[in-house]
């Protein structure tokens, strides 16, 4: 009988507090919110980290950058550095750099496909800037450039691109003047893989002046799987930075890193 006593003393008896380094119980709802935050982060990873249904590329008459091809209807790309381009129409596509526009340097071209076909594609072209950084007007330098390209597809992975413009320059780059010109572009696009495209170009501008130094771009495009399917830019550059009096360094070469996207 006393036995028992005892047993029911200590089962009534409360506990000894716990240690300050001993773990506290999770709070009532504690555990249904911590559960909610790593589904909610699960779904993010498999957001940005998911392998896209197909690539952009699946031929090379996919390719709008660097070409005489337009984006179809409702069609936006845009990019760290790169322009912002949309497709006003399947024939009309328009677009503006961003970082000129910051640096006080309006930009726009418009691109109007009027030929296409499995083989070739024709677009006129119409491309304005100037650099408004200067209190001067006439100082402002700017260039005017009206014309047509043309791409001529060699399969599904080659690329030969070719334009001629009618090239206008004005302000402190022609002296407070308007001076004419004409402006060559040639480009070869290549397409590796439907995740790979290698590009050269070439734009050779030439005024009363004479000729301006060549530049010459080239570059590797890599789609990524990843950050909703980012195309990742690594190249180089040679020539004449655009609408730079005199040359960025006594060396005309510069790198081409950037990202664009896609929708």
């Amino acid at each position: 009988m006393q036995l028992a006593s005892s047993h029911a003393l200590r089962a009534r008896s409360p506990l000894p507090p716990a240690p300050p380094w001993a773990p506290k119980p999770p709070r009532p709802g504690a555990t249904r919110v911590g559960r909610l935050r790593l589904v909610g982060l699960a779904l993010l990873l498999s957001a940005v980290c998911a392998t896209p249904a197909h690539a952009d590329w699946r031929r090379i008459q996919d390719v709008t950058r660097g070409t005489a091809q337009v984006l179809e209807k409702g069609e936006l790309t845009f990019g760290v550095f790169a322009p912002i381009a949309y497709g006003i129409t399947d024939s009309l596509t328009v677009q503006s750099s961003p970082i000129f526009d910051l640096l006080l340097m309006p930009n726009v071209t418009a691109r109007y496909r009027v030929v296409r076909s499995r083989v070739l594609v024709m677009s006129v072209v119409g491309n304005y800037k100037q650099a408004w950084y200067d209190s001067n007007t006439d100082n402002r330098p700017g260039e005017l450039d009206i014309g047509g390209s043309g791409s001529l597809y060699l399969g599904s992975r080659w690329a030969l691109t070719g334009g001629l413009f009618f090239a206008g320059r004005f302000g402190a780059t022609a002296r407070g003047q308007f001076v004419g010109g004409v402006a060559v572009q040639a480009a070869a696009h290549f397409l590796a893989t439907q995740r790979d495209l290698l590009t050269l170009t070439v734009l050779q501008r030439a005024t009363a002046d004479g000729l301006d130094r060549p530049l010459i771009t080239a570059a590797l495009v890599k789609q990524l799987r990843v950050i909703f399917k980012m195309h990742l830019v690594l190249g180089v550059s040679y020539g004449r930075f655009p609408l730079r009096e005199g040359p960025v360094s006594e060396v005309p070469v510069w790198p081409v890193i950037d990202a664009w996207w896609r929708y």
